[in-house]
């Protein structure tokens, strides 16, 4: 297969181009991945020829790209250090052949992985006042050769480790690095001091740039006397090397404990920064509720107090907003404490495009911060930046999510005149990508699907949902018949296993009739179980139960703006919020919805190859 030049000019920048794209950078990624992949596959010249057009008219529109075609065209080009790399004045006329080329073109489709597993010792008893360590290592899976060649690609390669006390007093650096060697035996070693008796915990972050691999959380007793010997830890897989989303301008890491918040910030130039929060005024699931009753109020015209608003010359529709946009300054004022709020406006403000907050709590509202300060004054978080959460403690999100299946689920008797349209909207896609296409409407038919063999890559409810204030794992959704579905009702190992080895996106689009109040949908609950819990690949639901027919468009703006080349997840769902803000723009539901996920993560619609 003769490699064309644009092809050629690709490799040679592909290690540059997250720079020389910038904010691009995400969306062009997966624009090329598709070519690549579809140019490997090509069934003929003409189908290569085509691509590699398409190629160039990318190449075009990236700095350095006609200059990278116009060196590649005149031979300046080789092998050096394993990369593709122009080559020195000396070295011309050593082009690669093309067997050479399609090794890169391979590594960058079919990228060389290594299976490591976390080696991790900490003492499950410590002494008050007891200086301890917590030591953390990698150790490798026996190899094959086919590994072997993937150990040499990722030798050197650094892991940061991250460790996060919630309770203990940090002795050390809170960031170390392990390096990927041939031998095993290299260790981060972490050294905390018990300070208070009782039960803590440890929060050890695995990062590769600035993606998150895995999260651990080990918790410990503090008692008075001597404690135990540090035990090694159970293991968890990783993997090194795989492709992933293209990392995200910053992971904000948000723990807390005694309702004391602590943030870590990784940038995607790997630079880490630790900022000691101040404390909530109630644990953060009651903060999150207070929060949210108050917006329902605003719904109904109504103060925090119940009491009527009485801003003079204003419609109900603008009170709400203003008082909207004070919940925002008052979320930014309880959540970001004076070294955080500096932060934001030296290095965040204006220079993050992507936001990962990955936490180990699903309740706080944080797309709703609204950051100001003397002479300026912010948009909600959600609409300033591709924004999406995590929950710490397991697997990091998926990076591609390729819906081959779905299953929409709408009841027949669920009384919301937009629900059969959103339905038949969800089905159009499966039709037009001839995708496998469930269509449970009672509890009994999802549980059986959910209980199958049969894998559903994207699940999307449109119905009825409730809060439950005192059991948040009770907060159904209302499904024919009024029968419920908790998220405590998904507690069984076969389930998870399907919804673990799936890692399905999940759309709960739980709705409501008419537009006269508000009310929560247990959002926390569900977030808890199916991201915290079992890992799915992504999720979208709202913070509070949506009006019918805006949450319709929303989900058909936010499938429609997947569907455009090389859109991420957060950017269609930004994309989503702003279009239905512009058709609705006396409704909230734009600003309803949280996004679990990878930021740069995409969904991928049809068969695979």
């Amino acid at each position: 297969m003769s490699m064309p030049e644009s092809v050629q000019a690709i490799l040679v920048l592909w290690p540059e181009l997250p720079h020389k794209a910038g904010q691009q950078w995400p969306r062009l990624y997966w624009q090329l991945l598709d070519l690549l992949r579809a140019f490997e596959t090509a069934a003929d010249d003409e189908a290569r020829a085509a691509i590699s057009l398409d190629l160039l008219d990318i190449l075009r529109q990236v700095p350095g790209g006609l200059e990278a075609l116009r060196r590649v065209d005149r031979g300046e080009l080789r092998v050096r250090r394993g990369e593709m790399a122009f080559a020195t004045p000396d070295e011309l006329g050593k082009r690669p052949d093309d067997a050479t080329l399609k090794k890169h073109l391979d590594n960058i489709l079919h990228p060389p992985t290594v299976t490591c597993y976390t080696d991790i010792y900490a003492p499950s008893r410590v002494g008050v006042g007891q200086r301890f360590p917590i030591i953390v290592g990698l150790t490798r899976s026996p190899t094959d050769e086919h590994e072997a060649a993937a150990i040499q690609a990722k030798l050197n390669e650094l892991i940061q480790v991250v460790l996060t006390p919630r309770g203990p007093e940090l002795l050390d650096e809170p960031v170390k690095t392990l390096r990927v060697t041939e031998e095993e035996g290299e260790r981060a070693v972490f050294f905390l001091r018990a300070t208070h008796i009782g039960s803590q915990s440890i929060i050890i972050d695995l990062y590769s740039e600035s993606h998150l691999i895995t999260s651990i959380t080990h918790t410990l007793t503090t008692e008075e006397g001597e404690g135990t010997q540090p035990a090694k830890l159970p293991s968890r897989q990783i993997t090194l090397g795989d492709y992933q989303a293209p990392f995200p301008d910053l992971v904000l890491r948000v723990c807390t404990q005694d309702r004391r918040l602590t943030y870590t910030l990784h940038y995607a130039d790997t630079q880490e920064r630790v900022i000691e929060g101040g404390q909530l005024r109630a644990d953060p699931e009651a903060y999150r509720y207070q929060i949210m009753r108050e917006i329902e109020n605003l719904a109904q015209g109504l103060d925090v107090d119940g009491q009527p608003l009485q801003d003079k010359g204003l419609s109900s529709s603008e009170q709400f907003f203003k008082h909207l946009a004070r919940i925002g300054y008052r979320l930014y004022d309880d959540l970001f404490c004076s070294e955080l709020r500096r932060e934001y406006a030296e290095r965040i403000r204006g220079q993050v495009h992507t936001l990962q907050i990955v936490s180990d709590e699903p309740w706080i509202p944080w797309e709703l911060v609204k950051p100001y300060d003397t002479g300026w004054s912010d948009d909600f978080l959600c609409l300033q930046y591709d924004l999406s959460r995590w929950m710490s403690g397991g697997q990091a999100p998926a990076a591609e999510i390729w819906v081959e299946s779905l299953a929409c689920v709408v009841p027949k008797d669920v009384g919301l005149s937009f629900a059969p349209v959103e339905k038949s909207f969800v089905c159009s896609l499966a039709q037009k990508f001839r995708l496998v296409n469930h269509a449970p409407t009672r509890r009994a038919d999802v549980e059986a699907l959910l209980e199958s063999e049969n894998p559903v890559h994207l699940w999307h409810f449109a119905c009825h949902g409730d809060f439950d204030a005192q059991m948040p794992g009770n907060s159904p959704l209302i499904l024919e018949n009024g029968q419920r579905l908790r998220p405590n009702d998904l507690a069984d190992p076969q389930i998870k296993r399907r919804f673990t080895e799936d890692r399905p996106f999940v759309f709960l689009n739980a709705c409501r009739v008419g537009q006269s109040g508000l009310s929560l949908t247990g959002l926390g609950g569900w977030a808890a179980r199916l991201v915290g819990e079992y890992r799915v690949g992504a999720l979208v639901a709202p913070l509070w139960v949506v009006n019918d027919l805006v949450a319709y468009d929303f989900a058909q703006a936010f499938y429609n703006a997947t569907l455009e080349p090389g859109m991420t997840v957060a950017a269609a769902l930004r994309k989503a919020r702003l279009q239905t803000k512009e058709m609705h723009p006396e409704d909230p539901t734009w600003l309803a919805y949280s996004l679990y996920a990878h930021p740069n993560a995409r969904l991928k619609w049809g068969p695979m190859r």
